[in-house]
């Protein structure tokens, strides 16, 4: 007998405890992301972020905000002449976990594209931008097309 409530409580009440507590827990982090964001601990907004990745790796929009501020650190530094590649790697290896976990979410796909296009990396943007089209709704199927027509690039349509 203790052994089949010692199994209930194991594999029934405990993951639905956890997930209770991580569906409470998930709105506080945001908060945490936004006051270190204000104050300008981008290192500890990315800790929260991942973690909230971690809880809803469904959720696209941790990602996005964590490689974008992997990606402005970059640049800050790209546009110092500093070392940037290391947080730049780490940007665009936030991008693939998101696209992996969430691989027709046109938003991420379009992010990374804007990233290249910062760093002037016109091709890995606008295949990006092109990945980006292909899953999204009017009016940003017009994406690919747009950004072909600024690069001055033939579009395959």
């Amino acid at each position: 007998m203790k052994r089949k409530i010692f199994i209930i409580l194991v594999f029934v009440i405990f993951p639905f405890f956890c997930l209770g507590f991580f569906h409470l827990i998930t709105p506080y982090l945001w908060i945490k992301v936004d006051q270190a964001f204000h104050c300008g601990d981008y290192d500890r907004a990315i800790e929260y972020l991942s973690f909230i990745s971690f809880i809803q790796p469904k959720d696209p929009e941790s990602y996005i905000l964590k490689a974008w501020l992997q990606w402005s650190e970059a640049k800050f530094l790209y546009s110092q002449k500093l070392p940037y590649k290391e947080k730049l790697n780490q940007a665009v290896k936030t991008y693939r976990e998101g696209q992996k976990n969430n691989p027709t979410n046109w938003q991420i796909y379009f992010e990374e594209g804007m990233m290249w296009e910062a760093f002037g990396e016109k091709d890995m943007a606008i295949k990006l931008y092109f990945i980006s089209s292909k899953y999204s709704l009017p009016p940003y199927n017009k994406i690919y097309e747009i950004k072909s027509k600024k690069f001055n690039i033939k579009s395959a349509k």
